[in-house]
């Protein structure tokens, strides 16, 4: 099907221009910048093409390729991705130059325990907390946002508004603001936190080590769970701005295709402490009063891969498997060349 030339929309982007396109991959050219997204897969959620008669061949085309992949036997699923085809005219690309594993751009949040909008496909962060782990984030566990007197929990807590008053702010694409966690899935957006204490005290919190392309992994655990049961319930490539500028990183989110979150069950199989650990002192399981760590190249790589393992349905695993193989690509690692974890809990076993 030739599309080159064909008008998209997406969602983030706005409108642009096909460029290039072949079996697996799509080349985008918009205002702004130029996008790659894979074919025709792009077009289930991220793009739209203008002209009707192509948008519903390429549905019909998805349907065809999503029943050829449940034919494929599970011990070829790393192998989902097409390579794009090589002409024996193009003259071949020289290796990738080999990048070190161990820089430590890629960031992993420590976020309170949100269970708004959860369900069996998600841990929650899509809404305002139940009543109980309201309760548990201000009286319990003395969560400073959730405490703090303009929280608009502590006002529900208080008897100031109601249930439905509360709701009615994060709801709806355009919702007002109740906390980070609330709408931190709705919007892609990680925040760094205030500094409490010091001459920065009241100031955001800088991401100084945080690049494009960097992996933000977005962690957490249950109020009756231990600090070593501390779990990944969504990951994605960092694309987008920060505020404050460059110098004044308060924030991370994305634009990318590259984002996913994890069911209750398939999260409760990716512990982080797997794949981190503190430096200084290995056998440590704490995270302390920091609302982030750095991790690096290969320990995301890790994440990555694993997520893969434990993803069940078959477009979200051909995703996990896009995502794994676009890091690795990226940060020039070898995705058959990736060491074990070796975090605190890994060590421990």
């Amino acid at each position: 099907m030739d599309l080159i030339g064909e008008t998209v929309k997406h969602k983030s982007f706005g409108r642009g221009t096909v460029t290039e396109c072949d079996k697996s991959y799509l080349t985008v050219q918009f205002e702004q910048a130029e996008k790659k997204f894979q074919y025709p897969d792009a077009f289930k959620s991220f793009l739209v093409i203008e002209d009707k008669t192509i948008m519903n061949e390429l549905k019909t085309l998805i349907k065809v390729k999503k029943r050829d992949y449940l034919l494929i036997a599970p011990e070829k699923i790393y192998n989902l991705v097409e390579e794009p085809q090589k002409t024996h005219e193009a003259p071949s690309k020289p290796a990738p130059v080999k990048k070190s594993k161990n820089k430590r751009h890629n960031i992993a949040f420590k976020c309170n325990y949100c269970d708004g909008g959860a369900a069996d496909n998600s841990v929650g962060y899509h809404g305002v907390c139940s009543d109980d782990i309201i309760q548990n984030n201000i009286k319990i566990e003395k969560r400073v946002w959730c405490s703090a007197e303009d929280s608009e929990c502590r006002r529900y807590l208080a008897g100031e508004i109601t249930r439905s008053e509360l709701d009615a702010m994060c709801s709806g694409n355009d919702a007002g603001f109740v906390c980070h966690e609330s709408q931190m899935l709705r919007d892609w957006k990680a925040f760094a936190g205030i500094t409490q204490s010091g001459e920065n005290k009241g100031q955001p919190v800088k991401l100084k080590e945080v690049k494009n392309d960097s992996l933000a992994v977005l962690t957490t655990r249950r109020p009756d769970s231990s600090e070593e049961k501390r779990f990944v319930f969504a990951v994605f490539l960092v694309e987008g701005n920060y505020g404050g500028g460059l110098k004044e990183k308060a924030y991370v989110t994305t634009s990318s295709e590259y984002k996913m979150e994890l069911a209750p069950a398939e999260a409760s199989k990716i512990l982080y402490w797997n794949y981190y650990f503190n430096i200084n002192k290995p056998d440590l399981i704490s995270l302390g009063s920091g609302t982030h760590r750095y991790l690096s190249d290969e320990q995301a790589a890790q994440i990555l891969k694993d997520i893969v393992d434990v993803k069940t349905d078959i477009d979200e695993k051909k995703l996990a498997v896009s995502f794994f193989e676009h890091f690795c690509l990226t940060k020039g690692i070898d995705k058959n060349d990736i060491a074990p974890p070796s975090g605190t809990l890994a060590r421990q076993q």
